[in-house]
């Protein structure tokens, strides 16, 4: 349950606050962890888990982080998510894809409708939602939060950027090397709030067992490699239930370590049953904190 906090007295906890979630649930173990890094003044990332239920076997996840300034982008970011997560849980009668577009489409009226009543013109997020049957796994997104597919030593990145730096590499004007460093890397050419109607891009992977899907904002992606995220998973032990959670917390301490200017969220999720055999099952080593 969020609890209030003095933020002149933790900094760390302005903003959307520190939000760490962890749960099982219809064959899948995940877990996230999303706060302001080391330099931001507060978090403008959001992040969000849906469990299935008795009603329809998907689990959705999401990760928005947010544009604008300090009180413009932690709004931003928010309201994504939670209009997000209504309208999913509202549709149980449409097929995936359009239960994901629909999903997209609210969140981006709510927050371009915010922006105008609020007059903040700056005001947009990223946003990346991942939809996970028994057997299949969707992505939608706009923006530079990014869903990465990790099976074993092998990473594939399902997002692409919606930004200036990404569109020049896809044109090959530039290198992946000068990408990292180019001034205008930060610049989105799609995101949600900016535009009266948006569409997010929509890709799908089949799911074997022990697949990990990998959700985050730029705040680790910018710091931490896809091998290294790969690595970290392999180099874990011990019981599934809180091996995603360390992976977590030791890709934040390595993002923390090299400086983490931006706001850092990252959100793990792995495949634990054969898939086809994937049963809801209640929910287990499940725990929620949000300061703010």
């Amino acid at each position: 349950m969020a609890q209030a906090s003095d933020w002149s007295q933790e900094p760390r906890l302005r903003g959307n606050g520190l939000m760490l979630d962890s749960g099982a649930n219809a064959g899948l173990t995940w877990s996230f962890r999303s706060d302001r890094g080391l330099v931001r003044e507060s978090n403008e990332d959001y992040a969000l888990v849906i469990e299935a239920d008795e009603g329809r076997n998907e689990s959705l996840f999401l990760v928005a982080d947010g544009l604008g300034g300090h009180a413009a982008g932690e709004v931003a970011s928010r309201l994504a998510v939670e209009t997000a997560a209504v309208a999913w849980r509202s549709s149980l009668d449409k097929p995936t894809k359009a239960r994901l577009r629909n999903a997209f489409r609210m969140a981006n009226q709510a927050i371009f409708d915010e922006a105008l009543s609020a007059h903040q013109n700056g005001m947009a997020t990223t946003l990346t939602a991942l939809a996970i049957s028994s057997d299949m796994a969707l992505v939608a997104h706009v923006g530079d939060s990014r869903c990465y597919h990790i099976r074993g030593r092998k990473v594939e990145q399902l997002t692409t950027d919606h930004s200036q730096v990404g569109e020049m590499m896809r044109r090959g004007l530039i290198s992946p090397a000068e990408a990292a460093s180019h001034p205008a890397r930060s610049v989105l050419t799609r995101c949600l709030g900016r535009e009266f109607a948006i569409t997010p891009d929509i890709t799908q992977r089949p799911l074997l067992k022990d697949d990990v899907l990998l959700l985050c904002s730029d705040g680790l992606w910018d710091l931490v490699s896809p091998q290294e995220m790969a690595l970290a998973l392999q180099n874990e032990d011990g019981d599934p239930a809180n091996q995603v959670a360390n992976v977590v917390e030791e890709l934040n301490k390595l993002a923390i370590y090299r400086g983490a200017p931006d706001n850092v969220t990252i959100m793990i999720v792995r495949v634990e049953r054969e898939v086809g055999s994937i049963q809801l099952t209640p929910s287990s080593s499940r725990w929620f904190k949000r300061s703010s």
